[in-house]
């Protein structure tokens, strides 16, 4: 797993590809419990006491990821700066030509509370299907620890007087890091399909941005 940092970005979207959008949700160990109030005891055993992040792929990216089983699956982290000086954290999934991007608003509170304990011990995972099967993966993440305190210490670099600035560009920010090649392939000589999983901050609702909807539950989002 690597890390790297992207600077101010350039607004021109990708035309090659049409990526898929999705709502992550962000859990407290507290919301787990809850969340996973009436799961197995395995179930439970894995995800309780811990924070998780939740994501969803396509399809065919799920199938391929659990067949998979963490062999294969390369991953890097980012931090993107955008022009009005908000900060995002890019979690990115690589396997085969496929990309997944968790993008994590540092201005969160919520945020900054949970990469305060990721930068010292490993959280949950669920990778969920877009298809209507209902299917998911439950993991905890391989990440080391060490690799989030970058990310946890740009929490505090912001200056969130200009919070309603960092909604006001995140339409751009989604476009952004729904390039093919906004991140780097790690493995594969080409990303040719990307999934994006946003933490949307709380000011963000689907009616604020017209280039998504609202899918079944609410629980994702797409173009």
């Amino acid at each position: 797993m690597n890390q790297s940092t992207h600077n101010a970005f350039s607004f021109q979207a990708s035309v090659e590809v049409k990526p898929q959008l999705h709502a992550a949700v962000l859990l407290s160990p507290a919301e787990v419990d809850v969340a996973f109030k009436d799961e197995s005891d395995r179930a439970r055993e894995l995800v309780i006491g811990h924070w998780m992040l939740t994501g969803v792929v396509n399809h065919p990216m799920f199938t391929a990821m659990r067949v998979d089983a963490g062999k294969d699956i390369a991953g890097e982290l980012g931090i993107i700066s955008t022009s009005a000086g908000a900060a995002y954290l890019i979690l990115c999934s690589e396997l085969g030509a496929r990309h997944h991007r968790h993008v994590l608003p540092l201005y969160e509170p919520k945020v900054k509370e949970f990469l305060s304990y990721a930068a010292r011990e490993p959280f949950g995972l669920c990778i969920e299907s877009a298809s209507d099967c209902c299917e998911r993966m439950l993991y905890t993440s391989p990440l080391e620890p060490g690799l989030f305190v970058a990310s946890r210490d740009a929490c505090g670099e912001m200056n969130l007087a200009k919070r309603a600035n960092f909604i006001d560009e995140l339409p751009l920010l989604i476009a952004h890091v729904s390039k093919l090649e906004t991140m780097r392939a790690l493995k594969s000589q080409r990303i040719r399909e990307v999934d994006v999983s946003i933490l949307l901050p709380d000011e963000a609702t689907a009616g604020s941005f017209p280039m998504v909807r609202v899918a079944d539950q609410g629980s994702a989002y797409r173009h």
